[in-house]
C-alpha cells in the first residue's frame, strides 16, 4: 500500500499546533513576569528632560504623541481599516482547488443485473477503477446571495472604520481636556508650594509656642485654644494643597505617557493675571456642536450599519443562485476521458428560514428607530452641555474676580501687619505666622480660580467638539453650516457677514456696559489654543 507523504503532513501539523497552544498556570505566570520586566523597562526609559519647564502646547503635543490609551485607539483604527480590505476581498467568487488520493486493499470490481428483458442472470464481475486513484479538481463558484452579503459587509466595514476614526478624534479631544485640567492644577500650586513648605515647617514648632504662651499666661486660654484650632485647620489645608500638587504631577506625567515618578515643572506665567476671553455667540456654538461632535457622527454611522444589517436580512429571504464552473482530472486509467470541464447553475431556497429572517428584519427596523430616538436624545444632551459649559465660563470669571479681591485684601492686611510688627507693634509673631498662612491660602485659591476659568474655556471647546475657537476657525465652521443649508455660496457668505455684524454690535454694547478692568495677555496662552 502506497501513501503519499503530503497527505500525512497536514494532520501532523494540526496536531503539533494543538499541543503547543496549551499553556499551564505556571507558564502564564512566567510570561507575566517577563512582560512586567519588559514593560517596566519601556516605561522607565521614557524620561523628561531634567529641569525643563513645559508650556501647555508642549504638554498637549507630548500627550497626543505618547499617550498609551490614544495609541490603542489609533491601532484600533488601523485594524478597522484592514478589515475594510478583508471585506472587500470577500466579494470575490470562491475558487476551490481539491486533490483527492485514495488506495484500496483490493481490486474495485462489481457486477450488474439486467433490469429489462427475460434474462434473470447477472453479468460477470468487472473492474472500472484502479486500486490507486488520484483526482484533481478546480471549482469556481459564484453565489449571487453571497456576493450581495459580502458587498453589504464591505459597506459596514467602511462605516466601522469611520466609527473608529470618530472615536479616536473624541479620545484626542478628551485627552486635551484632561491635560489642560491637570496642567493648570499643577501650575496653580507650583509657585506657592515652596512658600507652603516653609510655612508647614514653621508650623511644626507651633505647639511649643502655644505651650509657652499658656505657661506664661500672656494670652487667655480661650483665645489660645481658638488660635491653635485655626492653625491646625490651616495646616491641614496646606497639607491638602501639597498632596494635590504631588498627585497632579503624577497624573500629568501619566497622561503624557511618561513614568509617574518625579515632579514636573510647567510654565505658570499664564496665571499671573487673567485675560479676557472673547466667546462666540452661544446659539452659533450650539449649531456648530451639532455638526462637529463625534458622538453624533457615531450615532449616524451606527444607524447606517443597522440599516445595512436589515438589508442583509431582506437579502436572506431570496433563494441562493450559484453559478459553477469546474475542471476535473483523474488518474483512473479506465476512464475514456481523464480530464473534463463542467458548468452549471444551482438554486437553493430554505423556506423554513423565511419566518426567522422576517422577525430579524422587524427587530432591526425597531433598532433603527431606537437609534433615531437615541440620536435625538444625544442632540439635546449636547446642546445642554454647551449651554452649561458656556455658563460655567462666565461663572468662573466672576469667581476669579471675587477671589482676586479677597487675595488683595489679605495681601494688604499682611503688609500692614508686617510693618506694625517690624516697628514693635502689638501684634505677635504668632499672629504674623497665621496671617502668612491665610494669605498664602487665599493666593492659592485665587490662582486655582483663575486656572478653573481657563479650564472652563477648554471644557466649552470640548463640549462644542472643536480644537480651537479662534475667529478664523469659527468663520470656517459657519461657512460649512451655511453652505449645507444654502446651495448658493454667495448667500452663505452674506449670512456669515450679517451674523458677524450682529455679533460685533452686541460686543460693543457689552463693552460699554462693562467696567474698565486691567487684563493682560497670559504668556503661556497666546492666544488660548
Amino acid at each position: 500500500m502506497k501513501i503519499k507523504l503530503h497527505h500525512l503532513l497536514l494532520p501532523m501539523l494540526a496536531t503539533f499546533l494543538f499541543f503547543i497552544g496549551c499553556s499551564s498556570e505556571d507558564a502564564y505566570r512566567r510570561e507575566r513576569v517577563e512582560k512586567a520586566e519588559l514593560h517596566f523597562g519601556k516605561i522607565s526609559s521614557r524620561v523628561l528632560e531634567k529641569g525643563k519647564i513645559l508650556s501647555l502646547p508642549e504638554c498637549i503635543e507630548l500627550a497626543i504623541k505618547n499617550n498609551l490609551d490614544l495609541q490603542v485607539s489609533l491601532i484600533r483604527e488601523k485594524v478597522a481599516s484592514e478589515r475594510v480590505t478583508a471585506e472587500m476581498l470577500g466579494m470575490l467568487p470562491d475558487l476551490t482547488i481539491n486533490e483527492d488520493y485514495k488506495v484500496r486493499s483490493n481490486v474495485p470490481g462489481s457486477s450488474s443485473k439486467s433490469l429489462v428483458g427475460t434474462s434473470s442472470g447477472t453479468y460477470g464481475f468487472s473492474q472500472s477503477e484502479d486500486r490507486d486513484v488520484g483526482v484533481f479538481k478546480v471549482e469556481l463558484l459564484f453565489s449571487a446571495l453571497d456576493f450581495g452579503l459580502a458587498y453589504l459587509n464591505f459597506i459596514q466595514a467602511q462605516d466601522r472604520a469611520l466609527l473608529e476614526k470618530e472615536q479616536t478624534r473624541r479620545a484626542e479631544q478628551n485627552l486635551r481636556l484632561e491635560v489642560v485640567k491637570t496642567y493648570f492644577r499643577v501650575a496653580a500650586i507650583q509657585d506657592a508650594i515652596e512658600a507652603t513648605e516653609k510655612l508647614l515647617e514653621r508650623c511644626k514648632t507651633i505647639d511649643t509656642t502655644f505651650t509657652e504662651l499658656a505657661r506664661n499666661k500672656d494670652v487667655s486660654i480661650l483665645r489660645l485654644c481658638d488660635e491653635h484650632k485655626r492653625f491646625i485647620r490651616l495646616q491641614q489645608r496646606m497639607m491638602d494643597f501639597r498632596r494635590s500638587y504631588q498627585t497632579s504631577c503624577i497624573e500629568l506625567r501619566t497622561l503624557m505617557g511618561f513614568s509617574p515618578l518625579g515632579e514636573i515643572k510647567v510654565d505658570s506665567s499664564a496665571l499671573a493675571k487673567a485675560t479676557e476671553i472673547s466667546l462666540p455667540d452661544i446659539d452659533m456654538l450650539e449649531r456648530i456642536s451639532l455638526t462637529e461632535r463625534p458622538e453624533l457622527y457615531n450615532l449616524d454611522i451606527q444607524s447606517n450599519i443597522t440599516l445595512n444589517e436589515s438589508r442583509k436580512a431582506i437579502l436572506m429571504m431570496f433563494p441562493n443562485v450559484q453559478m459553477v464552473g469546474d475542471f476535473n482530472n483523474s488518474t483512473n486509467s479506465f476512464l475514456m476521458h481523464a480530464s473534463w470541464w463542467e458548468i452549471g447553475v444551482r438554486a437553493a431556497y430554505n423556506a423554513l428560514k423565511l419566518p426567522q429572517q422576517i422577525a430579524k428584519y422587524r427587530a432591526l427596523n425597531e433598532e433603527f428607530n431606537q437609534m433615531d430616538m437615541q440620536t435625538l436624545t444625544q442632540t439635546i444632551g449636547v446642546m445642554a452641555q454647551v449651554r452649561i459649559a458656556y455658563s460655567d465660563v462666565l461663572e468662573m470669571r466672576e469667581r476669579y474676580e471675587l477671589d482676586e479681591k479677597v487675595y488683595q485684601i489679605y495681601q494688604q492686611h499682611m503688609e500692614i501687619a508686617q510693618e506694625n510688627f517690624n516697628i514693635g507693634g502689638a501684634l505677635s509673631q504668632l499672629e504674623i505666622d497665621r496671617l502668612h498662612l491665610e494669605t498664602v491660602e487665599t493666593l492659592i485659591q485665587r490662582t486655582q480660580s483663575l486656572s478653573s476659568y481657563y479650564v472652563s474655556y477648554y471644557r466649552l471647546m470640548n463640549a462644542v467638539g472643536v480644537d480651537s475657537m479662534d475667529p478664523e476657525t469659527i468663520r470656517k465652521l459657519k461657512e460649512k453650516i451655511y453652505k449645507a443649508e444654502s446651495a448658493d455660496k454667495d448667500s452663505a457668505v452674506k449670512k456669515i457677514e450679517q451674523q458677524e455684524d450682529k455679533e460685533l454690535e452686541e460686543g460693543m454694547e457689552k463693552q460699554e456696559e462693562q467696567d474698565k478692568k486691567d487684563f493682560s495677555q497670559p504668556l503661556g496662552l497666546a492666544p488660548l489654543p
